[in-house]
């Protein structure tokens, strides 16, 4: 019974009664709607720069949040990036949904891979003349059954996401499509990292990273493991320096982690209080271990060698590290609450020996 008036009010609510057809030459002003977190955006880089290849005339704006905004401050395929964080819907209303809605978007990307009514509302009411994203399943209906959208496609878990992002933009016949990520305005913010990292590189061979901190609890490697697998690859290594990466908040977790590694090659990043800091600090390194998080796109920007660590979701086959040279060690369940030493370095040691990506597994 829930479903069933979940389902007629969805009808009610987020229909559309005057579809037009798609003309493609008419189209100006498009809009992406990234308004959530850094690696999203980061991954959405690779979409605005082949709209903008195949349409160098349209203005592609881009709805991000205070979060990620920095990722595409400098990014020259966008005309303009509006802010728009989380508040309450009469809020929305009254002032950024009303903002958009008055610029008059041809088209409406929707990336959201969710049907949430509050959020489909608010995408229905920016006013779109077209609008494209993912057929999502609910209620016994599906957003592709909503009139509000002019074009859904099916979200294949089964291959990387920006796949079925292309796929929303069929209909456009893009050409030559090239899934890189890519990252700008870097430079700006590299100066105190260059320093630190040259510095580095008089007494070691090269540099590696490790970011611990996870996007939540459950994606996050404990200190004790992140201790293990430190000493393990820096008594393997001991020519390389490996840089133990301190979010805000990380400060003395990082401390015990260095501390108990036991090696002097393990040691503190630097300082990296900007994102774009630590883009330049991750440029630097030939190798990237990190959980499933920011860290790995930046990385797969620069093409490193990545270890990524998920958790049992379909997350590594949708957002897997998009670089050549990766592995990736997968949870036995939803949490990274026992990540292997033994399992880590050999993951690093075969990106070190220049072999395929692969996937291993946790026993």
């Amino acid at each position: 019974m829930i479903k069933t008036i979940a389902r007629l009010i969805s009808y009610a609510l987020l229909g559309k009664s005057d579809k037009q057809a798609l003309d493609i030459a008419s189209v100006r002003k498009v809009l992406i709607l990234r308004n959530d977190k850094i690696g999203d955006m980061i991954v959405t880089t690779a979409l605005l720069r082949e709209l903008k290849k195949n349409y160098p005339h349209w203005q592609i704006d881009v709805a991000a949040s205070s979060a990620n905004r920095d990722i595409i401050a400098d990014n020259p395929h966008v005309s303009e990036i509006i802010v728009w964080d989380k508040q309450p819907l009469l809020r929305d209303l009254r002032t950024t949904i009303a903002q958009l809605r008055n610029r008059r978007y041809d088209v409406i990307f929707n990336p959201y891979n969710r049907f949430s009514i509050p959020l489909l509302l608010r995408i229905k009411w920016l006013g779109a003349r077209y609008l494209t994203g993912f057929a999502i399943p609910k209620y016994g209906t599906s957003t592709a059954r909503l009139g509000m959208f002019d074009h859904t496609v099916p979200c294949d878990r089964s291959s990387h996401i920006l796949q079925s992002y292309f796929a929303t933009f069929g209909q456009f016949g893009l050409r030559d499509i090239d899934m890189r990520y890519e990252l700008f305005g870097v430079d700006q913010h590299a100066a105190a990292i260059d320093a630190a990292c040259d510095a580095l590189l008089d007494t070691y061979d090269g540099l590696f990273c490790l970011n611990f901190q996870g996007s939540n609890a459950q994606r996050t490697v404990s200190v004790a493991d992140a201790r293990r697998c430190c000493a393990a690859i820096a008594a393997r290594y001991p020519r390389h320096a490996l840089l133990v990466i301190a979010a805000p908040g990380s400060e003395a977790r990082v401390a015990e982690i260095v501390d108990g590694a036991g090696h002097a090659n393990v040691m503190r990043s630097p300082f990296t209080g900007h994102i774009l800091q630590l883009a330049a600090l991750i440029r630097r390194c030939e190798l990237v271990l990190s959980p499933d998080t920011s860290v790995i796109h930046i990385a797969s920007a620069y093409d490193r060698k990545i270890v990524g660590y998920y958790i049992r979701t379909d997350n590594y086959r949708w957002f897997y590290p998009a670089s050549r040279h990766y592995r990736v060690i997968l949870a036995p369940g939803l949490t990274l609450a026992s990540v292997s030493a033994g399992e880590t370095l050999a993951a690093v040691e075969a990106l070190m020996g220049g072999q395929a990506p692969a996937l291993q597994r946790h026993s």
